[in-house]
């Protein structure tokens, strides 16, 4: 839990998408995540991943910079994880380590080979998670969380998993604004300037301090609670939202699109 995500909250809040109902767009996300899982990567890939770009910064009206930045992490995230897809591993007898250079098959580094079907297998790999995590990340920045719970209370989920869910989700942002202000009160004390030893000890009595006043207001936030009579769930208004065709008709369109698209470069591939 970092700034980046008190930055998703509050896009979510603001898009102009937040009007929808959120069942539209589960729909939506879930059917782009289930097409980028199942399509091919070129172009089915591709596609999703343009599509819901396209949505974020077309009709979400989600900050370039935002997008850019929530995806840092985790485009290399994935890439790192594919790199052992890219790699084969022969065995001593194979290699020597002293082989190092292009075989006649791929890289080779001793037993390690590099083979050109196992990038592209890792590129494969790398293509359906960033197109997937893409789609969850246009739920995510259109979305609340306050609202995703006021859905899943819908869908006849049993109370105590949302209030733990709820709860979890609030506490966590209690605890990223407590670190905060800890953190800029020391960096108006010169702590950033201060030795290495002397930081040491710094980042220690944050943690400390964070920890300590976080469990205070946890405290005071479960008496208020208990104060109000809440026992298994603290319900909430949820706005009504009308359905819109056109919301669903145009996700659909975007989806057969690429679909087709997938098919027919498939069918012009095999002539």
């Amino acid at each position: 839990m970092n700034a980046q995500n008190i930055a998703i909250d509050a896009a979510a809040w603001d898009s102009p998408w937040r009007r929808r109902r959120v069942g539209e767009k589960v729909l939506l996300s879930g059917s782009l995540v289930m097409t980028a899982l199942l399509s091919d990567p070129w172009p089915g890939c591709v596609l999703v991943a343009a599509v819901a770009l396209v949505l974020m910064l077309g009709p979400a009206r989600i900050r370039p910079l935002l997008v850019l930045g929530v995806m840092g992490a985790p485009a290399v995230f994935l890439l790192i994880g594919t790199l052992p897809v890219a790699a084969t591993w022969h065995g001593m007898g194979d290699l020597a380590w002293g082989n190092l250079g292009w075989a006649t098959d791929g890289f080779a580094l001793g037993p390690l080979r590099i083979t050109p079907g196992g990038v592209a297998r890792a590129a494969a790999l790398w293509a359906h998670s960033l197109a997937g995590t893409l789609a969850v990340i246009l739920l995510a920045t259109t979305t609340p969380m306050v609202d995703l719970m006021g859905w899943l209370r819908i869908l006849r989920i049993p109370d105590p998993l949302i209030e733990i869910a709820s709860l979890t989700y609030r506490l966590l942002f209690l605890l990223l604004g407590t670190t905060l202000a800890i953190r800029e009160a020391q960096r108006a004390r010169l702590g950033d300037v201060a030795s290495w030893r002397r930081r040491w000890s710094i980042v220690a009595n944050a943690l400390g301090s964070a920890l300590i006043t976080t469990w205070d207001r946890a405290t005071r936030l479960q008496a208020g609670l208990e104060g109000r009579g809440y026992e298994d769930a603290l319900l909430t208004l949820s706005p009504t939202r009308a359905r819109s065709w056109a919301f669903l008709l145009t996700g659909g369109a975007c989806l057969a699109g690429i679909w087709s698209s997938s098919l027919a470069w498939t069918l012009w591939g095999a002539r």
